[in-house]
């Protein structure tokens, strides 16, 4: 009888209290538990300027979510479980690679790994390093090089999972290189790379960077007639802007999933991506294409990207047509994102995404992480677990 004089408040603010208590403990728990994985990865990421080394978040997100472990057990770190550039205290540097590894020592760590995760070779600047910004912006390290191709051709050699991300094939990666890298992976690389930006307003939005406000500039004078959200796209010394309103009927590239693979991989038919991405194509049809990129212009943007030979739809994430050689490659800077690492540690935390993100920001990444990476690298590493345990 007490339990009904009580005020129906004080009920469910108790019983809201333990929900919100016992539902985070039992889902660590449920993760704690959870049976781990062995995958040995070799990941790259070259492009490293500090200590937050958001360049590859996502992907140690998403192995310690998926309990995935390396050949001892433990648990991969993102501070130190990865090949290229380690920044230090007092602007020094460390950089960790394989091009000190001869060819018996490529084939020897080629078959002690099961995946070869590519996520960054753009590399790192002075600029981007504490340095003089009004000097000269020299790169420190970075580029797809030799070392990087021989190790590459090992993992193909015994058929091991290849994963690769925007930014392998364009500089300071060289010409000849970039070549022998399309011959391996059937993927051709148009020389345009694009970007969203919340603000195209110079005075409003510090991320955007003064080099592309700079290369419009040298083909058009002084002029810079841009104030509201758009797409920058480069291409060597070609800069086109796409502004909303004026030549995008929607803010952001939108990436676009047909039925059967977004059922496949768990994936949204229709998603918004407001990052770095490069367009690509696989000309000899040796990848199927798992999603598209679409840049929704309207009838003054598609002229615009006629003009200049820019198509409007291209591969957002291609996947090798066959099984012999397992590949991916993202067309976008997928793992650059600030997803909370402490996140990761909760069994079912997927469920309550929509916390996580301001769907009505449409540059928050974080959106794209929740619904788009995260069901798609989780079914690549299921794939691999199973294919392993076979």
């Amino acid at each position: 009888l007490s339990f009904i004089t009580r005020p129906l408040e004080v009920i469910f603010l108790r019983y809201l209290f333990s929900v919100m208590i016992l539902a985070p403990t039992l889902m660590l728990l449920i993760w704690f538990f959870k049976p781990s994985h062995h995958l040995s990865i070799a990941l790259v990421n070259k492009s490293v300027p500090d200590e937050s080394r958001i360049e590859h978040a996502a992907i140690f997100w998403m192995l310690n979510h998926e309990r995935i472990t390396d050949a001892t057990g433990d648990p991969y770190d993102q501070d130190n479980d990865y090949f290229g550039f380690y920044p230090r205290l007092g602007g020094d540097f460390m950089a960790r690679d394989f091009s000190l590894y001869d060819s018996a020592k490529l084939d020897s760590l080629a078959e002690a790994m099961d995946i070869l995760y590519l996520a960054d070779t753009y590399g790192v600047y002075t600029h981007d390093y504490g340095g003089d910004l009004d000097g000269p912006n020299k790169l420190l390290y970075g580029g797809f090089n030799s070392g990087d191709l021989a190790f590459l051709r090992a993992m193909r050699a015994k058929q091991k999972l290849v994963i690769g991300e925007f930014s392998l094939f364009g500089p300071p990666t060289s010409r000849s290189m970039r070549d022998s890298l399309s011959a391996v992976l059937g993927v051709q690389w148009s020389g345009w790379i694009g970007r969203y930006f919340i603000a195209l307003d110079t005075t409003a939005n510090d991320a955007l960077p003064p080099w592309v406000v700079n290369l419009y500039q040298k083909k058009h004078g002084d002029e810079w007639p841009f104030f509201d959200s758009g797409i920058v796209l480069v291409n060597g010394n070609d800069i086109v802007i796409l502004e909303y309103s004026y030549h995008l009927d929607q803010e952001t590239p939108v990436i676009e999933t047909q039925s059967v693979y977004a059922d496949q991989y768990g994936l949204p038919e229709s998603v918004n991506y407001p990052f770095w991405f490069d367009i690509v194509s696989s000309p000899q049809r040796e990848n199927k294409i798992i999603s598209i990129f679409h840049l929704p212009v309207n009838a003054a943007g598609d002229s615009i990207l006629t003009v200049n030979g820019i198509p409007g739809l291209f591969p957002a994430v291609l996947q090798a047509s066959d099984d012999e050689y397992p590949f991916y490659y993202f067309a976008g800077d997928f793992s650059d994102n600030p997803v909370s690492p402490s996140l990761a540690y909760f069994a079912g935390i997927e469920w309550f995404q929509s916390f996580f993100y301001n769907s009505q920001q449409v540059d928050d990444r974080r959106q794209f992480f929740w619904r788009y990476y995260r069901p798609l690298f989780s079914s690549i590493l299921k794939q691999e677990v199973q294919h392993l345990q076979r």
